[in-house]
């Protein structure tokens, strides 16, 4: 059996393992994230484990395009959480034990990557430490997080900060922890960043959030507080919608958000013009 520890939204993991975990850290980004120890009240993800094939109430059915992989969410009779990863892949999480996942052996890379991705997801959520899917530029030292469907334009409109204004820079392109703390949103980056190969560490405040959509015209208005919830829900992880104490705590988790910055939604062509828009409306003056 051997360790590593991984520092990743202000969370400590300790990835416990034989083979599964050579190929884990093996995987895009998750070098820069190793840390020197574990820490108290950090997560123990136990890879390598006999999973038996879960009796469950089955809530949630969903692909992995990269694996090509279908995927299951469940609920077993003492409350615990179960997700199937195409054939063979495993993963049990029980609320009642927040400091610990388990994972089966894994061969597939994909199915591996988003398999620890979930793990984080389930036992980040229980310490307020989200993985929201966007694209997230830093610009004067605050973040931006763009929100939005597959193929709506959140790389694009990130790269035209990156391209136009100096000192902008990309914090992750896919999946950066989102996290509240003391009245101020922090998003930090991830070893899950999409094609970009974006592993920065570091986290950096949050100045404000935007769901694009695609618009032959650029608009942008700030969203009121129902708009700004169904805005952000989509952008978090969507197996966790389908159980009672999952959404009682993603309700917490996007009303400190959003109770804390202004979320935008921008109708935008992907153009200087629009992230001059974007920029200017949540920085006046620069």
């Amino acid at each position: 059996m051997g360790t590593a520890t991984l520092g990743i939204g202000g969370i400590t993991l300790t990835l416990d393992g034989e083979t599964t975990l050579a190929r884990a850290l093996a995987l895009p980004g998750m070098h820069e994230f190793k840390a020197g120890g574990a820490e108290a009240g950090g997560v123990e993800v136990r890879l390598d484990r006999k999973l038996a094939q879960p009796t469950c109430r089955w809530l949630h059915r969903f692909d992995i395009a990269d694996g090509q992989a279908e995927c299951r969410f469940g609920i077993d009779a003492e409350g615990a959480y179960h997700f199937t990863f195409g054939d063979s892949g495993r993963l049990r999480f029980d609320p009642r034990h927040p400091g610990r996942v388990e994972l089966g052996p894994m061969d597939d890379p994909s199915v591996l990557r988003f398999a620890l991705w979930t793990a984080y997801a389930m036992a980040g959520l229980w310490r307020g430490a989200v993985p929201v899917h966007a694209s997230t530029v830093v610009w004067h030292g605050q973040a931006v997080l763009c929100l939005g469907e597959s193929g709506t334009g959140k790389s694009t409109h990130t790269h035209l900060w990156t391209t136009h204004f100096d000192g902008a820079w990309l914090l992750n392109d896919d999946s950066p922890i989102v996290r509240v703390k003391e009245g101020r949103v922090w998003a930090y980056g991830s070893p899950w960043s999409g094609k970009s190969p974006c592993f920065h560490r570091e986290g950096v405040p949050v100045a404000a959030l935007i769901r694009l959509e695609q618009r032959p015209e650029n608009s942008i208005r700030r969203l009121g507080t129902i708009e700004a919830f169904t805005a952000l829900h989509p952008s978090c992880p969507p197996a966790l919608a389908h159980d009672e104490r999952c959404t009682d705590l993603m309700v917490d988790f996007i009303g400190g958000v959003i109770g804390n910055v202004p979320l935008f939604r921008l109708g935008c062509r992907p153009d200087r013009e629009a992230a001059e828009l974007s920029r200017n409306t949540i920085f006046p003056g620069t």
